[in-house]
């Protein structure tokens, strides 16, 4: 069976490459202000997960079988030396990319990442997401109740729009079964370099989830919090998040995973 085709934005050059992989009912377009410095300096390449922003969805959905999936079209791109960068459903497909060993992953970036256990989730947050998808005030509720700093206007009608136009298929597997998939014995063979950001006042993924489903099952992690910054990293911390990925992207480069010069 051919592969589904992804939504795939690539800007920028130089390695180690940078991939990013954006967060639930979210796109690639999230990334954009920290790809708009990034690229600069490094190559970045943004996927739309399937069934999200414009890639098609699947017609059965597992963590692996997402993360099969964004691994192929990554090895489509023949990059020399990459890391992915996931956001919160992304961090944890990255880490299911990771678990492949793919030729030329050189290390891992999880921003507010769902953790590789099941992730403890509110279960009337749950029930409400389940039976609103599609509601513009349900989406606008998230956007207002996750974040912590303000937003850009056009960033705010960006993930309302993302939000409303999520796949069904996504929508249901994600918050029914794929943030409560449990990949993390596997994830304590992770072998590469990782950084963990996380907001102060992340509401979906706090502190304390970081320090206790994310850190103790990948060994190789190193941690930095974000002051007063809530889940939307990538949009309410562009800045802090590019220089944190600029200098782990540098900590790459000198242990050999290509060229790269400071964001």
């Amino acid at each position: 069976m051919n592969e589904p085709k992804l939504q795939i934005e690539d800007r920028g050059g130089g390695s180690p490459a940078l991939v990013f992989l954006h967060y639930f009912a979210g796109s690639s377009r999230s990334w954009r202000h920290v790809v708009d410095r990034a690229a600069n300096a490094c190559r970045c390449v943004r996927l739309d997960v399937p069934g999200f922003g414009r890639s098609p969805p699947l017609p059965t959905y597992s963590v692996h079988g997402v993360a099969q999936v964004i691994g192929a079209a990554i090895a489509s791109l023949r990059l020399e030396s990459y890391a992915v960068v996931g956001h919160s459903m992304g961090g944890k497909l990255a880490v299911a990319v990771a678990l492949a060993r793919p030729p030329g992953l050189a290390g891992l970036v999880l921003v507010a990442p769902s953790p590789p256990s099941p992730e403890q989730m509110d279960e009337g947050e749950r029930s409400r997401l389940l039976a609103s998808q599609g509601d513009r005030a349900s989406a606008e509720r998230t956007v207002q109740t996750i974040t912590r700093r303000p937003l850009q206007a056009e960033d705010v009608m960006a993930c309302i729009e993302d939000n409303l136009g999520t796949s069904p298929e996504a929508w249901r597997w994600w918050l029914e079964s794929g943030s409560r998939e449990d990949i993390a014995a596997d994830a304590m063979g992770i072998a590469y370099p990782v950084l963990v950001l996380g907001g102060s006042g992340d509401p979906v993924i706090p502190p304390r989830v970081i320090e206790t489903q994310v850190l103790p099952v990948l060994p190789y992690a190193q941690r930095q919090e974000i002051p007063g910054a809530g889940h939307l990293l990538p949009l309410e911390a562009a800045q802090e998040v590019g220089q944190a990925i600029g200098s782990f992207a540098d900590s790459l480069l000198r242990d050999g995973g290509g060229r790269h010069s400071s964001l």
